[in-house]
Formats: C-alpha cells, sequence, structure tokens
C-alpha cells in the first residue's frame, strides 16, 4: 500500500522522462507530521534525509492509520446461555418474606399472571395513572376504567391475565418468549366479607373462560360491555378453574373444552380471567403488616382493583431475560417509586419445574457473571431506535427508565468497582449510581496522591493511582462491546464532571438534600439531578447529530461562555477501543475522549504549529509552479484511494488548476492561526474555533486530515464525525460553564 506510484511523475525530478532512472519506491507513514501528509510523497524523494526505503517483505508502520476493524475478544457466555443457578432452585429458608408469601399464592392459586408484549410495557405502566376514555359515552360500562380516588391511588382498569396451576406446572402463558419477554404477577383477594367468591365474580364481570377457549375479548364485548358471539355461554367461575387446574397435574385423563384428552398433554394452553387490576398500591401482608380487606373496601378487591403487580417473571432462566427482568424492574420503580418496587419478588415460571425465585443472592451472581463473562447486549426491542442518527423519543425515555441501580449495598459489597463499571457501560446504569462509582475511584486516586496514601489500608496494593481512567476504560469497553452510544456518552460526561469538580459533587453526594440551585452552578442538572428523575443526559431528538448540552445561539453558532471551564480531565487512552467499532455513534464518544486527550498532554498545541508551517511551506511552493500543483493533487487523490480517508468527494482537479486550492489552504491556516491566539490550548476557545473551522467546510481532503492529524483521530473521521466529536468534548468542558452563564 503506499501513496505514489514508480512511474508517477514529480516536479522535483531532475529528467522526468528519463526512464532509466525510475523513482524509488514511495514510503508510506501516515500522520507522521503535518509535513508528510501536505507534502506527500513527491518532496519527500527530494529529501533524501526524510526518506527512508523500507525493505523488502517490510511492513511499514501506519500511525493513525485503520484499515480495518478489530473486534475486542468475545467472552464466554451470550445472551442465550442459561443461569444455572436459577433452575437448581432455593432452600425455603433463604427465601425473604416477600418471596415466600409469592410462593403460598402460586402454590394456593391465589395469583393470576400477565405477558406483556415488549413493546407494549410502556402503555401498559402508563395505563395506572392515565384513565383511557371511554368508547361509548352513552352507555355506562362496569369495566370502564376507574380513576384515582381517594385511598385507591392508581388506575384501575381490566385486563385479561391467567390463573396457573398450583406452583405454576403444566399450563404455559399467553405469547412467545422472545415478543412477551416479561410479566406481571397480580395477587387475587384472599376474603371477599359476607359474600362468597362467585357472587363476587358474577358481581363485578370477572370473566372466566377454561383452558383452550379463545375468548378475543377485543373483539366480543359490545359498546354496553355485554359478551357478544357465545363468548357468555363459555363462562366458568374460578373455582370450577381451580378444579381443572388440579386435574391437569395430578390426573393421567382429563377434559379440555369438553374433550377427554387420554394421557394428558405436556403442557396445557393458557386458561383466561378478565381482572381488573391497579386501584390500590402493592399490598404484601408480610412487608407492609396490612390486611387485604378491612370491611371498608380497602385492600384487594375485584370491584376497585387488586393492585398492582406483586411480582415480575420471565419464562425462561437465559441471561438476556434475566437482564430484561432486571431492566423490567427498573422501569417500574421508575413509575411507580422506589419504595413500592422495594423487595418486589422476580420469579421464573415454567411448565416443567413452576415457579422458581430469583433471590437477592442469585442476583448478585448474575450480575457478578454478567460483569465478567457475559458478552453485553442492548435491549434488541429498542436498540435501532436509540442510535446516534435514528433517535425515538419514546425509545429513548424507555432505555433511561430501565437504566440499573447499582448503589444498592449488596450489589456495593458483592462487585468490584471494575466490575459495576463494566455493567454500566454494557447495560446501562442511573446516573447516580455511576457518579458514585467514579467518586470512589476518585477518593482512592487523591489517597494515593497524598502523603500518606501508601499506607492507607483501603487502598490496594497494586493502585497505579490511576483508577478512575482505568474504571471508565473499562466502562467504555462494555460500551463498545455492547455497541452503546448512551452509556459510552454518560460515562465521558460523568467522567469528566468527577475528574474535575469532584469537591462540588462530593458535597452534593453527601448532603441530606440536594439544592437544586447549587446543581445549576454546577452545570450537572443534566446529569445527576436526583430530584427529577426525567433530567437526564439523554436528551437528544431525532437526527440532532448535536450534542444536546451544547448551546447555540439564533444563527446556531456556539454560544460564548464568560465563566472559565475547568481543564480537561485525565487523559484516556481509547486508540484499541477506536479499532474495535466502527460506530458512528462510538466514534463520537471516543474520538471525544481523545479529543480532550491531545488537549490535556499538549500534543494538540504542538502539531497546530506543523500545520501552519507545513501549509505556508506549500502555498509558497503551489503559487510558483502549476506542476507542483498538479503533483500535489496526484498524490492527494492516491492517498484517499489507498488510506480510504472519510471524504465525501475527492479532490477537485480544477481547484488546483486554479487558485481555490491555496485559497481554501491560506484561509485554513489562518484559522488555525486564529485558534492559536486564543491562548489555551486547554479550554474552550481552543475547541470552539476548531468546531467554527470544522463547520465551515465543504468538501475538504487535506484540511480533514490536517485536522485528524491535530486532533490525533484516524482516517474514518469524516467532517460529521470530527462535528460531534468536538461538541461533546465542547459539553464536557462547558456544563459548569453554561449554567453559571446562563443564571
Amino acid at each position: 500500500m503506499f501513496l505514489g506510484r514508480s512511474s508517477s511523475f514529480s516536479s522535483d525530478d531532475s529528467n522526468p522522462h528519463d526512464s532509466d532512472k525510475p523513482l524509488p519506491p514511495p514510503v508510506l507513514v501516515y500522520h507522521e507530521s503535518a509535513r508528510s501528509i501536505v507534502f506527500r510523497d513527491h518532496l519527500r524523494r527530494a529529501h533524501a534525509s526524510i526518506s527512508v526505503e523500507p525493505s523488502n517483505g517490510d511492513n511499514v508502520e501506519i500511525i493513525n492509520y485503520q484499515p480495518k476493524i478489530k473486534p475486542l475478544p468475545s467472552l464466554q457466555l451470550t445472551a442465550k446461555d442459561e443461569f444455572s443457578p436459577l433452575l437448581d432452585g432455593v432452600e425455603q429458608a433463604d427465601l425473604t418474606e416477600a418471596e415466600q408469601e409469592i410462593i403460598t399464592m402460586f402454590k394456593n392459586q391465589m395469583a393470576c399472571v400477565k405477558t406483556i408484549k415488549n413493546s407494549e410495557w410502556t402503555a401498559f405502566l402508563r395505563r395506572f395513572s392515565q384513565p383511557i376514555r371511554k368508547h361509548n359515552s352513552k352507555y355506562s360500562n362496569i369495566h370502564d376504567d376507574l380513576a384515582p380516588s381517594g385511598e385507591y391511588v392508581y388506575n384501575s382498569f381490566v385486563t385479561s391475565t391467567t390463573l396457573l396451576p398450583a406452583n405454576g406446572l403444566k399450563m404455559r402463558c399467553f405469547g412467545s418468549l422472545k415478543e412477551y419477554t416479561v410479566g406481571a404477577a397480580f395477587a387475587l383477594p384472599c376474603s371477599y366479607g359476607d359474600e362468597t367468591e362467585s357472587e363476587v365474580v358474577w358481581r363485578t364481570k370477572t370473566w372466566a373462560w377454561p383452558s383452550g377457549y379463545a375468548a378475543k375479548t377485543e373483539f366480543n364485548i359490545d359498546g354496553r360491555g355485554r359478551l357478544i358471539n357465545g363468548r357468555e355461554e363459555a363462562l366458568v367461575n374460578l373455582e370450577e378453574m381451580r378444579k381443572n387446574n388440579h386435574d391437569y397435574i395430578s390426573k393421567e385423563n382429563y377434559k379440555i373444552l369438553g374433550r377427554t384428552v387420554q394421557g394428558g398433554l405436556k403442557t396445557v394452553p393458557y386458561n383466561e380471567v378478565f381482572l381488573r387490576v391497579g386501584g390500590i398500591g402493592r399490598l404484601v401482608d408480610v412487608v407492609t403488616k396490612e390486611e387485604h380487606y378491612d370491611g371498608n373496601c380497602k385492600g384487594r378487591s375485584l370491584t376497585q382493583g387488586v393492585g398492582l403487580p406483586v411480582a415480575l417473571f420471565v419464562r425462561s432462566a437465559t441471561y438476556g431475560h434475566l437482564i430484561a427482568l432486571l431492566r423490567t424492574r427498573a422501569r417500574c420503580a421508575h413509575a411507580f417509586g422506589t419504595e413500592v418496587m422495594k423487595d418486589m419478588p422476580l420469579i421464573l415460571i415454567t411448565p416443567q419445574d413452576g415457579v422458581k425465585v430469583l433471590t437477592k443472592k442469585m442476583e448478585q451472581e448474575l450480575l457478578k457473571i454478567a460483569a465478567r463473562d457475559l458478552n453485553p447486549f442492548q435491549n434488541t426491542s429498542i436498540a435501532y431506535k436509540t442510535t446516534m442518527e435514528n433517535t425515538c423519543k419514546e425509545q429513548l425515555q424507555q432505555k433511561m427508565d430501565e437504566l440499573l441501580d447499582l448503589d444498592d449495598d449488596n450489589i456495593q459489597q458483592m462487585l468490584t468497582p471494575e466490575e459495576r463499571a463494566r455493567i454500566a457501560g454494557g447495560f446501562g446504569a442511573t446516573d447516580e449510581s455511576t457518579v458514585s462509582l467514579l467518586m470512589e475511584a476518585k477518593r482512592m486516586d487523591t489517597a494515593m496522591d497524598s502523603v500518606d496514601g501508601s499506607k492507607n489500608l483501603h487502598t490496594p496494593q497494586n493502585h497505579n493511582g490511576n483508577h478512575l481512567q482505568d474504571i471508565v476504560n473499562e466502562g467504555l469497553a462494555c460500551a463498545v462491546r455492547s455497541s452503546d452510544y448512551h452509556t459510552a456518552r454518560q460515562l465521558l460526561i460523568l467522567y469528566s464532571l468527577v475528574a474535575t469538580q469532584s469537591k462540588e459533587i462530593d458535597s452534593l453526594k453527601n448532603s441530606d438534600e440536594s439544592d437544586s440551585s447549587a446543581r445549576e452552578e454546577l452545570g450537572i442538572t443534566h446529569i445527576v439531578d436526583i430530584s427529577d428523575s426525567k433530567r437526564r443526559s439523554f436528551d437528544t431528538n431525532k437526527g440532532n447529530f448535536c450534542d444536546a448540552v451544547v448551546k447555540r445561539n439564533e444563527r446556531g453558532e456556539l454560544k460564548q461562555h464568560t465563566v472559565p471551564a475547568p481543564p480537561p480531565p485525565p487523559p484516556l487512552d481509547t486508540d484499541r477501543l477506536r479499532s474495535a467499532t466502527n460506530s458512528d455513534g462510538l466514534l463520537a464518544v471516543l474520538g471525544a475522549a481523545q479529543v480532550l486527550r491531545a488537549m490535556q498532554d499538549g500534543g494538540a498545541k504542538k502539531r497546530v504549529y506543523e500545520c501552519i508551517s507545513a501549509i505556508d511551506e506549500w502555498v509558497d511552493h503551489g503559487q510558483n509552479s502549476v506542476a507542483f500543483r498538479l503533483s500535489s493533487w496526484r498524490d492527494q487523490l492516491a492517498a484517499q484511494a489507498d488510506l480510504k480517508i472519510a471524504m465525501e468527494h475527492d479532490s477537485s482537479f480544477m481547484a488546483f488548476v486554479s487558485n481555490k486550492a491555496i485559497t481554501n489552504r491560506k484561509q485554513f491556516a489562518r484559522k488555525l492561526e486564529t485558534a492559536v491566539s486564543t491562548g489555551s490550548f486547554q479550554g474552550l476557545e481552543f475547541l470552539q474555533a476548531i468546531h467554527e473551522i470544522v463547520s465551515r467546510m465543504h468538501s475538504p481532503c487535506l484540511r480533514l486530515e490536517l485536522l485528524q492529524f491535530v486532533l490525533g483521530l484516524d482516517n474514518r473521521f469524516s467532517v460529521a464525525h470530527l462535528a460531534r466529536s468536538v461538541e461533546l468534548a465542547i459539553s464536557c468542558l462547558s456544563m459548569r460553564a453554561t449554567t453559571t452563564a446562563q443564571n
């Protein structure tokens, strides 16, 4: 692979037509210096002092050139592997009181289950707070939604559920495992006062159909809430349904829809119970010590609703389904509140083994395996709608709601900081728990830097003083494995805040009450605003490539900040990660990390001066020789072909014949001088000057390469990639200054 050919013309050859003196083979050292980029091969041959000829068979190392992607090594487990400890079961003594009560409910057939389509969880959770209007307001309907009122703080509505046989055995639930991954369990009332269960079922029209009967209630209820098309004739009461369920697991021959099944079925079709849910909160006797029924219609009832789900379940022990279960619990906590969902049992239900509980101990083991051996993955049902190029607001909100909380004391004790960072990067964690993780690493680094740091008993012996950077790199690596732009962006922004403003964040995290005004002064309301869980760092509209935190004026230009921003954070080494992905979103995040690194270590400053000097030298040559400009065009074209530089168009021949190329490069050099004149290579002014240069480029070729060189980026970074990376780097530096300037 080379820039030129042995028969190519060079203006510096003494006799270009002498075939007896072939040109020496070209030497490709991409991004070795600004001069090697500007002058290419034809001047390198003329100066023997800088020309190095490789011997036959030797490979020339190409700096910042990425010919192909080298993915990170695959881990041992995938989403389709099973979590075996859950299949083995657990002793009764290891269960919490809430988990024991759930087991008892299923044993006595006092709980109904509902599988929910992956794409319908948002509407299902919203239904508990927002009643649906009546389809026909002329007629009253006993199945209409009951809005929250008094003690009934949630909207109650009627939905289709299934009453499983004892211990959840033998019967399958509605829907496929792929589309209906997670479901919810609802407890039935334990008492009905002076009425019998059958009387209340009849009065409230809690309809039930036997196993195998397709009620299709969405099509077979008229505007007045009456059953049509023979559905009423097929109704059974709950007691009869329980008897049938008992026959399915205890008898060899039994009836389904009036027909005797000789020898029985391996798996029985689901039945259907038209049950009113919601109304009250999640009442579990052993947790709240409240009675289900106290004579005043409080507690679970078929009239006002049986309450919120008492458990969440999956029907497969694969890692993919169990991670989906944890994410769904996080969504429910976001919808109902953390306290309401506290100690919510998580269970596995299969026709073969019945109900098995995912205990706290198993959950910790699951997360430990996920951090060490499981290839991380996004929620496949929304991943394609949460990319940087195609972001849907509803799916993005769901992604935020599904972020895992790693602040639990048991999780912190079981998982190392590196493992929690992998969970945060690969699967997603809340901003608060991610900040806590980074602050913990920052304190360890601070202890090492202090005078007595080496004697600190809480500091690991192999600690190198760069624990914070190591933690973030672990998280970014897992974000690359899962191809998750949002978690990578979250980690980079939070890292920038923690590394440069750790004292301010620490004071907020340790305070009993978070002062919103103080948060605004720090500029971290987009990231760690605990008081408003809806305001997160992921606030990007569909098709908007600009970073959400960057503020612009009415002309679309970046706003100037009067408050000086903190310096860039300690550099992150993301070279290997950039070579492992071709995702536009991840390249933007990893590119921003490299931009901050180039600013922090002084590399950008040195390379800017090199670029200005090389361009001025080229302009001097080009103004005096058309042949020189044509040779430059030829070598530029060869570089574009060989290096696959991310340019929209090839270099224009007419731009070099005319003076357009000279004019463009002159202006580029002057703009770089303007960026230099800001005085600080570690502040916002330099990045804003670079961003202005990028935003005004139309079809750059050499200028694009030089910017890649200045910022330390490889040949895949197009103008759009550069703009995104620079904007995100500006966000990392300007969040505090932006908010303070607005105030």
